[in-house]
């Protein structure tokens, strides 16, 4: 069972205010923002007690009243002295309000690092301002996250991370800020940093019942992020406890039954696809896709329940006419229920039950025309596959269609190379097709050897209707027996769903 891609999508819904790039010490949206606020006293009480402390609150009310940047500037910086100088020559250290105050300055100055550090101490002397100084942090902190969202949409990744960054000074109570910096390093590649926020994220969401979608979110792809980085044992514990929270989630048992796998536990992995698989045959088949299908379907023939697995298969086809693994699939299984009809046939003439015998075969030969049917339309997409031919012939030979056995069986032992396919890989894109060429001895019908020549392959990539997205041409050149050509070819273009190969 393959594992789908998961997506990571931005974990904030934030209204984006645009505005201008700012990449120094002090950060001008900050600064224009405080500029459009009023002058608001502290909601906890404070009292200024020293004269400096006194007159740094002077000055930054006075900065609140400036008429031009230049005045609010040099208010600003002169109150941050005066306070600074309080604290530092007159001992006012243990006065949070020079603290709170000096919090403030440094928010109106766009020092996103000073307003932490001066509002840290000040709520750590008065405790009650915690929420008056929450207030100003996330407040601000907003500005700079929705600032950052809006060049994380626009792709403008190191841009956004500053940004990013600067928030996460002011206010460390909510998850996004985190979260989107993990989808911006996820996104670049840097997936071990990723990991890093989406854990920061995730430690954050567990503590509040109100950010359960954040704290599902982050669990994901932080576990997503250990798969990227083979980091499996991880990958593992963060999976189990995202299904404790999701536990009807598909994509994660999938990742987990992967992670698994990768992990040298085939054990546990095989267990994980087995629950799954008997989760899909009770639900409606038209609700679950492709590849859940093909689960379905594969389950239920290993079990001997071949009814059952065709009609998962045929539904597979239906979905997706081009899938070779589908109609490959769905050949074998009429395959299978046309030998257990001959079987059981055989078993009651040996029972000297003709009539009841003869039902069965004819059971078994209406499922040697739907092999054969099937079998044809798979040669369209996979012609050079010496099992595809030998499913047609095995339909033709039990209808007695001697002369298209001749030809088929002809067809075979010409065959100078077998194409195996060992992948299919789909984006929104484009499409990846890997296998190689495997060197046969080819023959005719009298058994003598036939000269190979090179062939040149077309690898047509369709879209669902089987219209033509891309073409690729590969050369195969003459292959000893059992010699192998690798093949490995991309097509570009929106809505490749499959491949068609035909000898040039």
């Amino acid at each position: 069972m393959t594992t789908r891609t998961l997506l990571l999508a931005l974990a904030a819904s934030m209204t984006a205010v645009p505005l201008a790039a700012q990449q120094s010490e002090y950060n001008l949206r900050l600064v224009e923002a405080q500029a459009k606020a009023r002058y608001t006293p502290p909601l906890c009480p404070l009292k200024p007690v020293n004269a400096k402390v006194d007159k740094g609150i002077g000055l930054l009310r006075k900065a609140y009243d400036a008429k031009t940047p230049a005045e609010r500037s040099a208010s600003l910086d002169e109150a941050r002295k005066t306070i600074l100088a309080a604290i530092t020559q007159e001992a006012q250290g243990p006065n949070a309000a020079a603290w709170y105050y000096l919090g403030r300055v440094s928010l109106m100055q766009g020092d996103a690092a000073g307003t932490d550090s001066a509002f840290t101490k000040a709520q750590e002397l008065v405790p009650s301002c915690e929420i008056d100084i929450t207030q100003y942090r996330q407040n601000n902190w907003a500005i700079l996250a929705n600032a950052a969202l809006e060049f994380q949409r626009k792709g403008q990744s190191d841009s956004a991370l500053a940004l990013f960054r600067e928030a996460s000074k002011l206010f460390r109570g909510l998850p996004h800020v985190y979260s989107n910096m993990g989808v911006v390093f996820a996104n670049t590649g840097r997936e071990d940093s990723a990991a890093v926020y989406f854990q920061k994220a995730l430690t954050i969401a567990e503590k509040d019942t109100s950010l359960t979608e954040d704290r599902n979110v982050a669990a994901l792809n932080l576990a997503i992020m250990y798969q990227r980085t083979n980091r499996h044992p991880e990958a593992i514990a963060a999976l189990h406890r995202y299904l404790a929270w999701k536990p009807d989630d598909l994509d994660a048992k999938k990742a987990l039954a992967s992670s698994f796998r990768s992990a040298g536990m085939a054990d546990s992995a095989v267990a994980v696809e087995q629950a799954m698989v008997a989760g899909f045959a009770k639900t409606n088949l038209d609700s679950l896709d492709l590849q859940d299908l093909l689960a379905v379907g594969v389950a239920a023939f290993n079990a001997a329940r071949y009814p059952d697995a065709a009609a998962a298969f045929a539904k597979a086809v239906k979905r997706n006419p081009w899938s070779r693994d589908s109609r490959y699939n769905l050949a074998n299984t009429y395959l299978a229920m046309a030998r257990q009809a001959h079987d059981s046939a055989a078993a009651l003439r040996k029972a000297k039950l003709p009539n009841d015998a003869a039902k069965r075969d004819s059971l078994g030969w209406i499922n040697d025309s739907s092999l054969v049917a099937e079998a044809l339309r798979l040669l369209e997409i996979e012609p050079m596959n010496e099992d595809a031919i030998r499913l047609l012939a095995q339909g033709q030979r039990s209808l007695k269609q001697d002369e298209a056995v001749l030809k088929t069986a002809e067809r075979l032992v010409g065959l100078p190379f077998s194409v195996e396919v060992s992948g299919f890989q789909m984006s929104a894109a484009g499409a990846r097709f890997t296998g190689e060429a495997v060197g046969r001895s080819p023959q005719d019908v009298n058994g003598k050897p036939i000269k190979a020549a090179p062939v040149t392959l077309v690898l047509e990539f369709v879209d669902q209707t089987g219209t033509v997205v891309d073409s690729k041409e590969l050369s195969i050149p003459v292959l000893a027996k059992d010699a192998k050509k690798p093949i490995e070819l991309e097509g570009k273009g929106a809505g490749i769903v499959g491949w068609r190969y035909h000898a040039k």
